[in-house]
């Protein structure tokens, strides 16, 4: 598919593009591209050329922090159809930190640069609150990220992650290796490890290489409700 084309295609996507005039819809489409991350690819948000706001077309996006140990932090994931204002913290002056970004799988997504984000931010109200109550979105799924590490119980985190993998993929056999599950549940892969014993021995789950296998919906379900 030609690349001008995809663009104004995947324009008509964009949840705000009602909002906008035809000149500003002529401006998001001269000041947007297309870009393809293989999955676990990094998407550098930050550098010069900002990428400002962006549209998930296909994939998915972690979002994410890393501590000054090189913890990586999961925050939220950002889902096809979505936008993502945090990558453009570059043109909100009151977003804080930078967060990193990585392709959950093979992604493809609509980029609109940086200079086009703070213009339109600057010309078109509707627009702006759009950008701020998507980023007060984003902030909150990072607070409740943070109380969940730091109120819940391990295996309640654990339970939880599976049980969302499941139901995104629909099937009980999700093929994630434990370093990567361990980087979605916030903890350490030995301590990923021994819990996944211990739900196996219960019987809710098997483990096998480069996989997890539900077994037991039901009691996982029960856990991650506590």
């Amino acid at each position: 598919m030609d690349i001008r084309f995809c663009i104004k295609d995947n324009m008509k996507k964009l949840p705000f593009i009602d909002k906008l005039t035809d000149a500003e819809k002529q401006l998001v489409y001269q000041c947007s591209s297309i870009r393809d991350y293989a999955k676990n690819s990094g998407i550098n948000a930050f550098s010069e050329a900002c990428l400002g706001m962006i549209y998930v077309i296909k994939g998915s996006i972690r979002v994410y922090i890393i501590s000054e140990d090189g913890r990586e932090i999961t925050l939220f994931h950002i889902s096809a159809d979505n936008c993502c204002i945090l990558s453009a913290s570059c043109v909100i002056n009151d977003i804080g930190f930078d967060v990193q970004l990585m392709a959950g799988e093979d992604t493809q997504l609509l980029a609109i640069n940086a200079g086009a984000v703070k213009k339109l931010m600057d010309c078109n109200i509707e627009f702006k609150c759009y950008a701020y109550e998507l980023s007060t979105n984003r902030l909150s799924a990072v607070v409740r990220s943070i109380k969940e590490i730091l109120f819940d119980h391990f295996d309640v985190r654990l339970a939880r992650v599976l049980l969302a993998l499941y139901e995104k993929n629909g099937k009980k056999n999700i093929k994630i290796t434990q370093e990567l599950l361990a980087q979605e549940v916030n903890s350490a892969r030995e301590v990923v490890t021994r819990m996944l014993k211990t739900f196996a021995m219960k019987g809710w789950l098997e483990v096998n290489r480069g996989c997890i296998v539900l077994k037991d919906i039901e009691a996982l379900t029960e856990l991650s409700n506590k």
